[in-house]
């Protein structure tokens, strides 16, 4: 067996780092292969400015030194311009500022040499611009709100506040139009939000002020304590229909009892409530969905014509520690019959919200 000669083995090395000359990846340094877009998807509410960036790689991602133009595609919706607040100090980095200018979709484009990039620019716009139906809507009652030819509504989306932080309940919603339960609420800008605009890209939606304040009137619907003296409320009686009422405890804490709790106690009901009276022609199926603005402990019930006597007659499945607090789907039989929702536990809310739907 022949011995390898370690004379040789130095020979073969030395030839080999002859041959290979130089930097192996020089030829990836060659100039301008990529643009680096910070962001390369912007979101900027109408009127405000944004800083944008371009960096020039080479295809090792090295940053190289070249002149950029970045030049928008929509300048009424967006304008780009050098931030001379930021020189560049290498020639590879180099700083914009993006203008929001109206709502919509805009495209920059920034160039170096003969290598490109594109951004997106979305431009929010600064309110809800279509309309309402009315600036003082009553309390309890319904109001409109109409799309524009711009922002529309996402049915499954949609959902409403006043001030406050009341929630204003979605009667029913299109892309067109959006009806709402009018809380009790100051006056002020209402928030609507899954509001999507026609420019947007699929799927975005934003939530976005009323331009305009909105101050309901009137009085919510006033119901009673006391079981002879309710006042009668209308339930539907078409299957997929429903009927809302904004209501709220108009009377003092530790207030008349409504059921069968118990006077004011740790272990029972501190007890005022608000009772309303309805009758169905036929035996029919009805929920009762209550929701409030409070960290209180609602619970709702409902009575023969008995009143009192007949109370959780649809077996008190509304009063648990929910909120909304759900009677679910009950027959009830032809007949005079009471809904009411008394206060359990803790603070007292502004608005009380029912909706009772016919399934």
């Amino acid at each position: 067996m022949k011995r390898l000669d370690f004379r040789s083995v130095v020979v073969v090395l030395l030839a080999a780092a002859g041959g290979c000359k130089g930097d192996p990846t020089a030829d990836l340094r060659t100039g301008v292969s990529q643009l680096a877009l910070n962001p390369d998807l912007m979101f900027i509410d109408q009127g405000a400015t944004k800083p944008f960036e371009v960096v020039v790689r080479d295809q090792q991602l090295n940053p190289v030194a070249a002149d950029v133009t970045v030049t928008s595609l929509n300048p009424s919706l967006a304008t780009v311009a050098v931030d001379s607040s930021v020189p560049s100090a290498d020639n590879a980095h180099h700083d914009f500022i993006v203008t929001a200018v109206a709502p919509g979709v805009a495209k920059l484009v920034a160039t170096a040499g003969a290598v490109s990039d594109t951004a997106e620019v979305t431009v929010f716009p600064p309110a809800f611009n279509g309309t309402v139906s009315t600036k003082t809507p009553i309390a309890g009652d319904t109001v409109l709100f109409f799309a524009s030819a711009l922002l529309k509504f996402d049915p499954t989306a949609v959902s409403v506040t006043a001030p406050g932080k009341l929630d204003a309940p979605v009667v029913s919603a299109s892309p067109e139009t959006l009806a709402v339960l009018t809380p009790f609420a100051a006056p002020g800008r209402w928030t609507i939000a899954g509001v999507r605009a026609v420019t947007y890209p699929a799927g975005l939606v934003v939530s976005l002020q009323t331009t305009d304040s909105i101050a309901p009137t009137g009085r919510m619907w006033t119901g009673d304590t006391n079981y002879t003296t309710a006042p009668t409320i209308a339930v539907p009686t078409t299957a997929g229909a429903s009927t809302f009422l904004i209501t709220n405890l108009e009377v003092p804490a530790n207030g008349p009892r409504c059921a069968e709790f118990g006077p004011p106690a740790p272990a029972n009901s501190i007890g005022p409530c608000v009772i309303y009276k309805f009758t169905v022609a036929d035996t029919t199926s009805l929920v009762f969905t209550t929701g409030w603005n409070s960290t209180g402990d609602m619970d709702t019930y409902t009575c023969d014509d008995t009143g009192l006597p007949g109370c959780f007659e649809d077996g008190g499945s509304g009063a648990g520690s929910a909120n909304p607090e759900v009677i679910k789907k009950f027959k009830f039989p032809a007949g005079t019959h009471y809904f009411v929702v008394e206060q359990f536990r803790g603070p007292k809310p502004g608005n009380i919200h029912v909706e009772i739907s016919h399934p």
